[in-house]
């Protein structure tokens, strides 16, 4: 182990001294070098007064420059023919105004001279940029090209603008290398992020809200004429396009939401399932015998039309009132054949019916009223006389059908504009 130290170490110090020549300072180029570089910068026109110098490795260049377009030549010039990445730039820019005015003439004439260069090929660059707009334009009109790419409309309508865009930058790109002026892309891509972080900025809700649109398309959590409460706003989903989600109501009123507040706020979809349950309580009189009222409900319930025998109806016992025991009443609906609110009211009916029929007591509240005077006090219940007269018998309804005066007012409400929501869309 010692002699392998022995070695390692030797090893180190032979190759610590094999590269210690090179970290020395470089010496300056040969003397034709440095001819060649001062020749080349004495025929640069606008620049004086040029000289030379090192100062290890690096060069040094100053003089008096009219522009600084010739300022920034003799720096190439000089890291071309010396082979050096840094050069060290201390030409100063000219005071006096007859120079700098020569230098930016010279600068402007050597612009126009370079636009004439190019001035035979701009027709054919701007026959590529017309070409590729009417090739856009015409993308734009063959929507059946897309159709068929997914079963989403909105992925469809953006892969079609996205192609659109595509042929434009592409058109535009192509006439820029026809010119030769491709160094301008960078500075138009630099201008176009700037531009884009600000209107991002700017635009930051609507940006959201298409956002918002690409997702729900994509997640379809309801489908056209579904049963929906959406940020407390209840109706039938009309349709959904780009910027809102059309609901409409029960009273036939159009809610527009806009698809950022559907995508973050809760959604009930009552259509999900066709089932649906239904409940209602009912108060029995402290007399009255529980397990009768419980029995006669659950079988009103289930002989009523509209009601499904799986899962069955039942019954609880919910509450013990101040004068009466609730009894809490449930049953099942098939929202896709029969009307959820109509099957309810008419179960409700029908069982008013059966407990009068059967003597089932549902009393009214109970109050004590004491009245009291200087000389008397007053209380008791009234007479039965002015008790108020019993209700007569009440005739069941049977009528359960749908109601789809909402799902044509739907139907007919759609916007021209695509919609989002297909009928096919799979449930969540």
């Amino acid at each position: 182990m010692r002699h392998l130290r022995t070695i390692l170490l030797t090893s180190i110090l032979v190759t610590w001294a094999g590269a210690a020549p090179s970290m020395q300072d470089e010496a300056p180029p040969p003397p034709a070098a440095e001819e060649d570089v001062e020749r080349a910068l004495s025929t640069i026109d606008g620049l004086r007064d040029e000289d030379l110098r090192f100062e290890g490795d690096i060069p040094i260049l100053s003089g008096i420059a009219n522009d600084q377009a010739v300022r920034d030549q003799a720096s190439d010039v000089v890291e071309s023919l010396l082979g050096t990445g840094i050069v060290r730039n201390e030409i100063q820019l000219s005071n006096d105004f007859s120079e700098r005015f020569e230098g930016a003439a010279t600068r402007v004439g050597a612009s126009f001279d370079r636009w004439l260069a190019v001035l035979p090929l701009l027709p054919i660059a701007v026959a590529i940029v017309v070409a590729g707009a009417i090739l856009a334009w015409l993308v734009g009109r063959w929507r059946w090209a897309f159709r068929h790419l997914s079963g989403n409309p909105f992925l469809n309508d953006i892969s079609r603008r996205l192609t659109q865009s595509a042929i434009v930058v592409g058109s535009v790109l192509l006439a820029l290398e026809v010119l030769d002026a491709t160094a301008l892309v960078g500075g138009v891509l630099g201008a176009a992020g700037v531009a884009g972080i600000a209107i991002g900025f700017a635009f930051k809700d609507l940006i959201e809200n298409y956002i918002a649109s690409i997702l729900l398309s994509l997640r379809q959590p309801f489908r056209p004429r579904d049963h929906v409460v959406i940020d407390g706003h209840e109706g039938l989903v009309t349709s959904m396009n780009s910027r809102t989600t059309v609901l409409t109501t029960f009273d036939g009123n159009i809610v527009r939401i806009p698809n950022a507040t559907v995508f973050t706020s809760t959604l009930v979809n009552y259509s999900s399932d066709s089932r649906r349950r239904f409940s209602f309580k009912v108060g029995v009189g402290y007399d009255v015998d529980l397990g009768e009222a419980v029995r006669v409900g659950v079988e009103v319930i289930r002989s009523t039309d509209g009601v499904m025998s799986d899962p069955a109806p039942f019954a609880i016992v919910t509450d013990l009132g101040d004068s009466s025991v609730s009894v809490t009443l449930y049953g099942w609906v098939d929202q896709a054949a029969h009307d959820f609110g109509k099957v309810r009211s008419s179960a409700m009916q029908a069982v008013k019916v059966a407990y009068d029929a059967r003597d089932i007591d549902m009393p009214e509240p109970i109050y004590s009223i004491k009245l009291r005077t200087t000389s008397e006090v007053t209380s008791g219940p009234a007479s039965k006389e002015d008790a108020a007269p019993a209700p007569g018998p009440t005739a069941p309804v049977h009528d359960v059908d749908r109601d789809d005066t909402a799902a044509v007012l739907a139907a007919g409400a759609e916007d021209a504009e695509t919609n989002l929501l297909t009928e096919d869309a799979p449930r969540e």
